[in-house]
């Protein structure tokens, strides 16, 4: 029997073995990715006031887009935290480690989006420990989550 949608990414209890885990962690990561990939080809640069008009209806629609990404992104690291809530649940860890992974990432966005912004506060190396943090986080998740076996019977 197929694992549901809401008991997948709507729920913290249960537990799930590593096949699983990565299975149901593909949606919420490949759209993540897809949705980042597009964000990053339509991002909006610098813009010369004097040679570009104030208002343009390409601006307006990316960021509209901006924004349904930003939530977006919200959503999706919520079903990634329920996903691996029930492998770390499962390897007999506390489920709210499931939050270290997506809080990682979005501090590294944050600082990716922050750092051009700071006007000097925040050096342009002064991200690199936030990408390293996150891509720790996200490897020793891989690692734990989708090799270790499981330790609770299902059932």
């Amino acid at each position: 029997m197929t694992p549901s949608f809401r008991f997948l990414y709507r729920e913290a209890e249960g537990a799930i073995g590593p096949g699983l885990w990565a299975r149901a962690s593909a949606l919420p990561v490949g759209v993540a990715l897809a949705l980042s990939l597009l964000a990053w080809i339509v991002a909006p640069g610098p813009r010369d006031l004097g040679s570009q008009p104030f208002f343009s209806l390409t601006i307006v629609a990316v960021h509209a887009y901006l924004l349904v990404y930003g939530f977006a992104l919200m959503l999706l690291a919520v079903m990634q935290y329920f996903v691996s809530a029930k492998r770390f649940n499962d390897l007999g860890l506390p489920p709210a480690l499931a939050g270290l992974a997506p809080f990682a990432l979005l501090l590294a966005g944050a600082a990716a989006w922050f750092q051009p912004r700071s006007e000097g506060l925040l050096p342009g190396w002064g991200v690199w420990p936030f990408y390293a943090l996150a891509v720790g986080v996200v490897v020793w998740n891989v690692a734990a989550l989708g090799f270790s076996p499981r330790r609770r019977r299902p059932g």
